[in-house]
């Protein structure tokens, strides 16, 4: 199992999902940590190669810079099993797990108008080499609004925290009066709603995707700052990625 970044909870629940799910089937399980980089995980790719695995369950870093480990793998006849965030070139892939990432965006997008109905300003933390399918769902919604959203700011924060802290902080310096927050997920809804803390500003909403740990404690404040998050199910998915390489590995139909 190759995952974006193992220190992420989403990513970890993942795992544990996927490790449960095989125990006692005869598999060995293997876990590499890319740590959000891409040359990384190309790198780990190689070393699964080498050390002869028959089949990967996959998040990529980087879209489009997973193909060459793509190839690489095709060319070993490792079976793929792309999970979450998907990669560009979907013919190396014998199958894919995931959410409806871009109705993720349109439900927080659709939430947003209710709550401003008067429009505003909005910033946006993203990551465009991952799923920005949510970020272009959400940006479609509010475009179809009476009154009119605008993009005043947005930040390439890699779906990182610390890196959401900082973009947040900036932005929240430069702009006093946005309305709203819209993040890739939530690692980063945490780092805008840590910025906001910071700078005592607690009157903008904040979005998020995956339905994290940290964010539903968030949620069952009486006073918060997340407005919401849109819940993908990692246990789930975890759970048939690894039933779907049994069956791929097993000649079954999947």
């Amino acid at each position: 199992f190759s995952g974006i970044d193992m220190e992420n909870p989403y990513f970890l629940t993942l795992e544990s999902a996927i490790k449960e799910e095989l125990d006692g089937k005869n598999c060995e399980l293997i876990v590499k940590d890319p740590k959000t980089d891409p040359d990384m995980q190309a790198s780990q790719i190689q070393e699964m190669i080498d050390e002869g695995i028959n089949a990967i369950i996959l998040s990529p870093v980087d879209w489009e810079k997973i193909t060459p480990s793509l190839e690489a793998l095709k060319e070993a006849d490792v079976k793929i099993v792309n999970v979450d965030t998907q990669v560009k070139e979907m013919d190396y892939v014998d199958a894919y797990i995931g959410s409806d990432n871009y109705n993720a965006g349109v439900l927080c997008g659709e939430d947003l108008i209710k709550r401003c109905p008067d429009g505003g300003k909005v910033a946006i933390l993203e990551c465009p080499t991952q799923n920005s399918v949510r970020i272009t769902g959400f940006e479609e919604t509010l475009a179809k609004a009476e009154n009119g959203f605008e993009i005043v700011a947005r930040e390439d924060t890699s779906g990182e925290f610390q890196k959401s802290l900082e973009a947040a902080q900036k932005i929240l310096s430069e702009n006093s009066d946005i309305v709203a927050i819209m993040c890739g997920n939530d690692q980063m809804a945490v780092g805008a709603k840590t910025a906001m803390n910071v700078a005592e500003q607690g009157q903008i909403l904040i979005y998020g995707v995956d339905g994290s740990p940290d964010i539903k404690k968030e949620l069952k404040k009486t006073e918060n700052q997340i407005a919401g998050t849109v819940a993908q199910s990692p246990i789930s998915m975890g759970k048939d990625a690894a039933n779907t390489v049994l069956n791929i590995l097993n000649g079954k139909d999947y």
